[in-house]
């Protein structure tokens, strides 16, 4: 009996935490993927090489004022990049380098953020890339307009890593006389959410 109980206890407190946090969670927004971009800046024999990826899928909830509740979840498809260039997009897929076979997908998951001033924001997460996941600050600039019943956000950012640390760069890709290490991180996010929404 006493058993019995306890397990009703624990059943209950799990119901009402989740429900408090489910409260305590800021508003979704809904991100408009023809607009929105998550690219990148490489380079190659000091020439600039940018790229992007055309398929990702984003969660954000985000208030400006709660940021506690704030949080935002990215997965990236790498088998979407593209260059420009067929065969470059096939190398950057190879098991040299992103290995898209086996990992198909990267993820940035934040769920602390910080004011730096102004509109400016930085997004406190974890990067994965290749099966390998390490800390990384995004800073982004936010801007908030309403038209009616609607608000609309866009947010913009970058922040730049080195992909030796994911192991992004096997065999003659670990060189970095011809592709350097540091590679530039962009997104660019248009989303909306009704005003007022809880």
């Amino acid at each position: 009996m006493a058993n019995r109980l306890t397990g009703i206890a624990c059943a209950t407190l799990t119901a009402l935490t989740a429900s408090v946090a489910l409260a305590q969670q800021a508003p979704e927004w809904t991100v408009d993927p023809e607009q929105s971009r998550v690219g990148f800046i490489a380079q190659q024999s000091g020439n600039d090489v940018p790229g992007e990826f055309e398929r990702f899928e984003t969660t954000i909830h985000f208030d400006r004022d709660n940021l506690t509740a704030s949080s935002v979840d990215v997965k990236i498809d790498i088998q979407s990049v593209t260059t420009g260039s067929m065969d470059r997009d096939q190398t950057i897929k190879s098991p040299n380098l992103f290995n898209a076979e086996q990992y198909p997908n990267a993820r940035f998951q934040a769920d602390r953020f910080r004011h730096a001033g102004g509109d400016t924001y930085i997004a406190e997460g974890e990067l994965t890339m290749r099966g390998q996941t390490h800390p990384v600050e995004l800073p982004f600039e936010l801007d908030v307009t309403q038209d009616g019943d609607t608000l609309t956000a866009t947010a913009d950012g970058e922040v730049t890593v080195k992909r030796l640390r994911w192991g992004i760069g096997q065999g003659q890709w670990q060189d970095t006389s011809m592709v350097p290490n540091p590679v530039v991180i962009e997104i660019d996010i248009h989303a909306t959410r009704p005003a007022g929404a809880e």
